[in-house]
């Protein structure tokens, strides 16, 4: 796992991951037209619920301090701000 200022997978696999700070519910959406899996996409009650692939990603992003610029870590995601996220499915 490297980290990069400007590597980023096509858009269909890269999903924005907004955590709500007050309720913690979830909203996720994909992308690009063509997401790769569709399925992931909607609002879950709590981190907890999402996809397994995408709870270990935001787990290694919620690490990153928020700060510009904002750093790639392959195959894993960037986070965007202190509640926005995107996270890479290969």
């Amino acid at each position: 796992m490297t980290q990069t200022d400007d590597t980023l997978p096509h858009d269909d696999n890269i999903y924005r991951v907004h955590i709500n700070p007050d309720t913690y519910a979830v909203e996720v959406r994909c992308f690009g037209m063509e997401g790769v899996d569709r399925s992931s996409e909607g609002t879950y009650s709590c981190v907890e619920n999402l996809p397994l692939w995408m709870q270990k990603r935001l787990a290694v992003l919620t690490m990153l301090r928020v700060e510009i610029p904002m750093r790639t870590i392959d195959g894993v995601g960037r986070r965007i701000d202190k509640d926005v996220y995107w996270v890479f499915r290969s």
